[in-house]
């Protein structure tokens, strides 16, 4: 695939791995799951469902009996979703292969409609939340969980105390053009999580909230945690593959078509190495901490 339309990158088993089962505190779900009533929802479709960390995180709040469908346009994260629920006792679950943008499925059929990180890599996300719409039921809900991930891309705060002001502002530089880039090139927008509220009311949606996920990346020596350990192979694979955000080539691709010349990317991706050796060495010497994280926002709101 050499540019999608409205389906996500071929780029999901580089970012869909363990780490992703730490994106949220259970308690925090808990109170989620509370407020807006998720024991009474008995159908959900999630769109976008890669191999479904986000729906096994909602799925034990629904209704005991509740069904659900999951939607990817990748058969690989669809056979993941599968293995992932068929191991659920009393799961009523189905895998679905479609476009975002296109879905299969009937007018007013679920209770709920979500996504997670879905949206930021769509060229087209306003139709992939009319089609959302057009499937939940009135009354019923649309949660999308989706991040600003510019913010995620800026130095961080520990890069600041080692590194110059020109290298931490060329760093700062790349991630614009980057996340203009990637844009300018149909592969979604970066920040898309932040215009979601006033989107969701262009399209008709009412009684729309907003919550800001509580959980941070916190790295504190000697690293022990599950979720730390998740986190550092995550990076370790990225880097070692050079994937993720250690694809020289889709970076560069992405810093060009947001106006940035060959020399200036050059210069930032040195810098970019340099902080990761920084961070490397420092965390293999127990120096290295940080509460990390991005701005990932769940948007709800009600069908008329």
């Amino acid at each position: 695939m050499s540019k999608p339309s409205s389906v996500p990158r071929p780029h999901s088993a580089e970012y869909f791995g363990e780490e992703r089962d730490y994106l949220w505190n259970q308690d925090y779900l808990d109170l989620l799951a509370s407020r807006l009533a998720l024991s009474s929802i008995t159908s959900i479709a999630d769109i976008g469902c890669g191999v479904g960390h986000w729906t096994a995180l909602l799925y034990p709040r629904l209704s005991v009996d509740a069904e659900l469908v999951g939607v990817d346009a990748d058969p690989d994260n669809l056979e993941g979703f599968r293995r992932r629920f068929s191991g659920w006792a009393g799961a009523r679950f189905r895998a679905l292969r479609a476009d975002a943008g296109a879905l299969p499925l009937p007018d007013e059929a679920f209770d709920a409609t979500t996504c997670q990180t879905l949206l930021i890599h769509l060229e087209d996300p306003i139709q992939a939340v009319r089609e959302m719409i057009r499937i939940t039921r009135p009354g019923g809900l649309v949660m999308c969980a989706e991040p600003n991930n510019l913010f995620g891309r800026f130095p961080s705060a520990w890069s600041a105390e080692h590194m110059s002001v020109e290298r931490l502002t060329r760093l700062t530089e790349m991630a614009w053009r980057h996340t203009r880039g990637r844009s300018l090139r149909g592969l979604g927008r970066d920040y898309f999580g932040e215009l979601l509220p006033g989107l969701f009311a262009k399209l008709g949606l009412e009684n729309i909230r907003v919550w800001l996920c509580d959980k941070t990346a916190l790295m504190i020596p000697p690293y022990g945690s599950p979720a730390q350990q998740a986190f550092i192979r995550s990076y370790e694979r990225w880097r070692a593959s050079g994937t993720g955000p250690f694809d020289r080539e889709d970076m560069r691709a992405n810093v060009l078509a947001g106006g940035g010349t060959d020399t200036f990317f050059d210069a930032a991706w040195a810098d970019y190495l340099a902080d990761d050796r920084a961070t490397v060495e420092a965390m293999g010497d127990a120096r290295w901490s940080g509460a990390g994280g991005t701005l990932l926002y769940f948007v709800v709101g009600e069908r008329r």
